[in-house]
């Protein structure tokens, strides 16, 4: 075991050092391009309308060409695009280009002569696949991500993410990728996050900051790590036309919910700075385990601003601030409410980025990418709070710092580099019995320091019909003990052009340290010697092997199809428990899990007013016991699961998830969509069925096959653009979110997850306006 640490210690020192050597890009999934606009003489050609079209992924971006004839397209999604160019007096020119890097790349258009024109058309379709690329991305643009319907606070963007296949979406608007609970890595402007993103333990992301959202599940390149159930990489807004541009938006809605967001922006040729804010407030921010939805009041603000510099023709620096605070209660079931319980909370979370790019030729291109930032997570209750009164205090901060490197050439694009991230991790956590407090059962503290340092190098091949995606990390963890771990990956996909389809395959070795939240006091409470508390030992490292295969095809260049069948083994499988009714979960693991599922989608990109999308996914998962970690109390049903093995089903085994939407555009300006959301229904794990719970919620719970019955909802939306002109848009959109009112019970009282009920019928209105 010595001797394989030491040749991946150095694996990892060689692989950072060479990151050290070369100014290196950070996680970027956006492209750039570059177009020289032309007439037949050679001179430049200003003011031509140079526009990109694309449907994999479905994205539209414009500009005009300026004195020099040079139009800048910033921040392109990878994949393939139609590009067109048109001016008055020429005739119209368009080709396929593709953006399969952050390299910049440049494109010479030379325009011939020919009738004047009066009108901007747009010539042919852009293309419906992207036959080189291995990797399965879904993503959504500005526009879907606008169109969400509206909601509460927190929950728009994870709206957009479970409308694809494999994401299920439990209580507190905590997402699962896959069957996974804790390993939903976030990715801000190519910073990864790691920590859990519920609306119960940070800040939530508001759709207002992001201008695209990308999803991976399988297939994922080796610069990723930590966090891989699923990665959700977020872009930020940031402004590609020159002058002065600002948008604002309100909404309000169903449980006195009211939002509002406002940004102003300036660009010049060489700078762009932003600066937005957003705040709210809802009376139903938690999902209750109430049908009455006690005490469930939550208000949310923050700001964030960036500055873009092209310092010269070759580096560019990025800086971005982020801040945002969310105070709420946490709901009470009857009898707490009985009781007069009030508990609080509060998250608050301010980071930083600066970002340094430089391009060392047309093929090359680097940068480094740092981060600071402090996230603190307070809870405390009123001397009436039952079954325990509980306060906690928690948070850390963090420094990060990532270096990547991007060569370019004919048939490969290498990628290579590493990160180093310190955490500060502080945890205070007080129990008292109901109305002892401030005399208490036990009160814990403790800080700790964790680091974490990669190092990988991926290789994304192209040789005609057939393309990969080859690499390698190797991981360092450090908290409790120090963890090595090296991680291969493998996408690999076959284009048939016959058929229009194209072949996937991939695989994934991953490892993922344990959840950071509550984790000191689950780790130490087995050297505590609290009573009436389980012992337990310090929750390991998840480790595991991912398999995927698929198929993605085009019909008539209208319709794509992607069909996936996946299966997951892990070995300290990542769960967490939540403690006597507080609100507060703490994280556990089981010995080993497996995980097996199918997912079909097919979506029709807009075409002639029409749109629409269906996602399905068919999952199973079996965890097995022993368990980790926890805050159990003796004598409970955690007992047999301490020490003995037995096999049940995940928290997250919904067998079958369907998500379905249809958007039409009766008339110009105008746009209305229809749709629908199910779910089979997720096993809990309660055993008295003469629990007192309402007739109501009962009635939602098969005791028979211990699984909740079916989940539905059908929502409705409509929108309009009021006015329009010279980049001045005034849109408005009404919404009803399960318009028959429906009762869905999300979790029934059990071991790992308490009561959850869905919202009923939510109805809101929303006001944009962009100028």
């Amino acid at each position: 075991m010595r001797n394989r640490g030491s040749r991946a210690g150095a694996l990892l020192a060689t692989l950072w050092l060479l990151g050290l050597r070369l100014p290196l890009p950070g996680q970027l999934m956006e492209g750039e391009l570059s177009v020289v606009v032309t007439d037949p003489s050679g001179e430049a050609v200003a003011g031509a309308s140079v526009r990109l079209a694309g449907r994999s992924p479905e994205f539209a971006a414009a500009a005009f060409t300026d004195a020099r004839g040079t139009a800048r397209l910033l921040r392109l999604p990878l994949g393939r695009y139609r590009l067109t160019v048109s001016r008055d007096g020429f005739e119209e020119w368009s080709e396929d280009v593709e953006s399969r890097s952050a390299i910049p790349q440049e494109v010479a258009v030379r325009l011939r002569v020919g009738a004047v024109r009066s009108a901007v058309t747009v010539s042919g379709d852009a293309p419906l696949l992207d036959t080189a690329q291995p990797l399965m991305i879904m993503q959504a643009g500005r526009d879907q991500i606008e169109e969400t319907a509206g909601t509460t606070l927190g929950r728009g963007l994870v709206d957009v993410v479970t409308t694809m296949p494999g994401w299920l979406l439990e209580s507190g608007a905590v997402l699962h990728p896959r069957g996974s609970e804790y390993d939903t890595q976030y990715v801000v402007d190519g910073m990864p996050l790691y920590d859990n993103r519920s609306l119960a333990f940070a800040p939530a992301f508001e759709n207002e900051e992001f201008e695209q959202i990308n999803v991976m599940t399988a297939g994922i390149p080796a610069e990723f790590g930590r966090r891989l159930g699923g990665v959700i990489a977020l872009d930020t807004r940031r402004q590609s036309t020159l002058g002065y541009r600002g948008e604002a938006s309100y909404e309000r809605g169903s449980f006195a919910s009211l939002a509002g967001a406002a940004g102003q922006s300036y660009r010049t040729q060489a700078t762009a700075l932003s600066l937005r804010a957003h705040g709210g407030m809802t009376h139903r921010y938690l999902d209750p385990p109430s049908i009455d939805n006690f005490t469930n009041r939550a208000s949310a603000a923050g700001v964030d601003a960036r500055l873009d510099r092209d310092v010269s023709a070759s580096d560019r620096v990025n800086i971005y601030f982020r801040s945002n605070r969310t105070n709420f209660l946490v709901p009470n079931d009857p009898e707490q409410q009985e009781a007069g319980q009030r508990q609080d909370r509060r998250a608050s979370e301010t980071a930083g980025q600066l970002h340094w790019q430089h391009t060392f030729s047309p093929r090359a291109v680097g940068a480094v990418r740092a981060m600071m930032r402090d996230l603190s997570a307070r809870l405390w209750s009123n001397p009436l709070a039952t079954p325990v009164h509980a306060d906690q205090d928690r948070g850390f901060g963090e420094a990060a710092v990532i270096g990547t490197a991007t060569i370019e050439e004919e048939h490969h694009t290498v990628k290579l580099g590493g990160d180093f991230r310190a955490s500060w991790i502080r945890e205070r956590f007080a129990l008292a019995e109901p109305g002892a407090f401030p005399s208490v059962l036990f009160d814990f503290h403790d800080r700790r320091r964790s680091t974490a340092s990669s190092a990988f190098v991926q290789d994304y091949l192209r040789w005609g019909r057939f393309s990969a995606n080859v690499g390698v990390r190797v991981d360092r963890y450090r908290l409790f003990e120090t963890e090595t771990a090296a991680s291969p990956r493998l996408a690999a996909s076959y284009f048939i052009p016959k058929v229009d389809l194209l072949l996937r395959a991939a695989y994934d070795r991953v490892f993922q340290p344990a959840p950071i939240e509550n984790l000191l006091l689950s780790s130490a409470a087995p050297n505590l010697g609290i009573e009436g508390v389980e012992e337990s030992l310090p929750v390991p490292a998840s480790r595991g092997n991912f398999f995927e295969v698929g198929l993605r095809r085009a019909l008539g260049n209208v319709l794509r199809v992607d069909l996936t069948h996946y299966w997951r083994r892990f070995r300290n499988y990542s769960d967490d428990d939540v403690f006597l009714n507080t609100g507060l979960g703490f994280p556990i693991s089981f010995d080993r899990a497996r995980i097996a599922g199918t997912e079909l989608r097919l979506e029709m990109p807009r075409r002639r007013g029409v749109s629409a999308f269906a996602s399905y996914s068919n999952m199973t998962g079996k965890a097995q016991s022993p368990v980790t970690g926890g805050l159990f109390i003796e004598g409970g049903e955690a007992d047999e699961l301490r020490g003995v093995v037995r096999r049940f089903p995940i928290t997250q085994d919904q067998r079958n998830t369907l998500a379905a939407q249809v958007r039409l555009e009766p008339a110009q300006r105008v746009w209305v969509r229809a749709g629908a959301r199910y779910g089979s229904g997720l096993p809990f794990e309660a055993e008295d069925e003469e629990a007192d719970f309402p007739a109501a919620i009962l009635e939602r719970v098969n005791f028979e096959r211990g699984r909740l019955k079916p989940n539905f909802s059908l929502d409705l939306s409509a929108g309009v653009r009021v006015a329009e002109s010279e980049g001045r848009v005034v849109s408005m959109q009404v919404d009803a979110r399960n318009v028959s009112d429906r009762l869905n019970l999300i979790n029934f009282s059990g071991l790992f997850s308490g009561t959850a009920i869905a919202p009923g019928r939510q109805v809101s209105f929303q006001l944009r306006v962009r100028f």
